[in-house]
């Protein structure tokens, strides 16, 4: 007798057959999370600058300023995504991303301030990574609203970045010559200082010139611009009109012209509170400075530079230097080498080496010196300021 086969199997319900299909997925996404959790994360080794013949590329360093090229060297930064300095996101081209290196500018914008992290922070698909690095923030000047310094004037005030953590700041005897050494130097008192401003007092100094040194904890910038020490300069004008001692006596300049008077006047000044005036006529071609017929003034080629401020008019302008010893035409003449551009409406800076000029010689004894323009085509007023004869 043949065996019968039972097709009657029993089915599986269907509740079972959705716990396991659950519990195949639930299976499927831990074994998923697990490789994701697998994948390695970037570690920073190193970061060095990169030159175009890679002189960098075996050592590193721990810092850098603004706008260097860096590569920063490790493991497993394929894939980045973003990258920080202090918290500040660098842009980079991910064409120069591989799995071990990644090419990128440190940003100017990077901020440097006491409260920054001083790290950098590295975000990939895979993970992320931090790295200890300080982005070198030495002092940077903007601008500065005073150049002659002296007894009764204020202190001196720059305006820039990185000031906060200022150490000292130097005042050093300006050179003429690049290769000059420097004769002299004098420690500044710092009046007071933020991120963003200095204020600065030049002690008492026989210094006629001076350039700065200013120091911070991440290194010293020097700013070549010239500061004027008044205190031993001649004063041609600064508050009043100059005194004048001579073999001849004992005097003072006073204002000269060939038209309109030239004036003392507190309406506009470049250092202290007044300044000289004279108004132009148009196509007046006249002639306005300083004279003294009695005594004369005798040169001394110990003061190697003329120095005053224009502050222009409603237009731009030339003017030409001359005095009574200008051998070019004397006093009132159009000399080449002593022409000037005035810009309009600003207060304009000039120091102006002697002996590139036909203004003054060394045995020169004059009784008048000043400016001249062609025209002007249009009348206007302009002002001067702080002339002096500097060492």
């Amino acid at each position: 007798m043949k065996n019968r086969i039972n097709h009657n199997t029993k089915k599986i319900p269907l509740t079972l057959t959705l716990f396991i299909m659950g519990g195949l997925l639930i299976m499927s996404a831990l074994s998923s999370c697990n490789k994701k959790d697998a994948e390695p994360v970037p570690v920073i080794e190193r970061v060095y600058v990169l030159d175009t013949v890679a002189r960098h590329k075996d050592s590193s360093v721990v810092g850098a300023e603004p706008l260097t090229l860096l590569v920063i060297h490790g493991q497993n930064l394929g894939g980045t995504k973003n990258v920080y300095f202090n918290g500040y996101e660098a842009s980079f081209n991910a064409n120069y991303n591989t799995e071990t290196d990644l090419i990128i500018r440190l940003p100017l914008e990077t901020p440097t301030d006491l409260t920054v992290s001083n790290k950098i922070r590295l975000v990939t698909s895979h993970g992320e990574t931090s790295y200890d690095f300080k982005v070198i923030a030495k002092p940077t000047i903007y601008s500065y609203d005073i150049i002659n310094f002296g007894t009764g004037r204020d202190e001196i005030t720059f305006k820039g970045k990185n000031f906060e953590d200022i150490i000292s700041v130097k005042a050093m005897a300006a050179r003429d010559k690049p290769t000059d050494p420097i004769k002299d130097s004098v420690m500044c008192i710092v009046v007071s200082k933020t991120v963003d401003k200095l204020v600065v007092r030049v002690p008492s100094t026989t210094m006629s010139r001076v350039t700065f040194n200013f120091t911070n904890s991440s290194g010293t910038t020097r700013l070549a611009d010239q500061f004027v020490n008044a205190d031993v300069a001649i004063l041609l004008f600064t508050e009043d009109f100059g005194n004048i001692s001579s073999p001849d006596g004992t005097g003072k300049w006073e204002g000269g012209t060939w038209a309109n008077p030239v004036t003392i006047n507190s309406d506009q000044a470049f250092g202290g509170k007044k300044s000289i005036s004279i108004a132009l006529n148009a196509g007046g071609w006249s002639w306005f400075g300083l004279q003294s017929w009695w005594p004369r003034y005798y040169y001394s080629t110990d003061y190697k530079y003329f120095t005053f401020a224009i502050k222009g008019g409603a237009n731009d302008m030339s003017l030409w230097i001359s005095s009574s010893a200008t051998k070019n035409g004397g006093n009132g003449s159009f000399p080449d080498k002593n022409k000037i551009d005035v810009k309009a409406n600003v207060w304009n800076y000039y120091i102006l080496p002697i002996s590139d000029m036909d203004f003054l010689y060394s045995d020169s004894i004059i009784q008048q010196f000043g400016f001249r323009p062609k025209g002007p085509d249009k009348a206007d007023l302009i002002y001067l300021d702080d002339l002096m004869l500097v060492k």
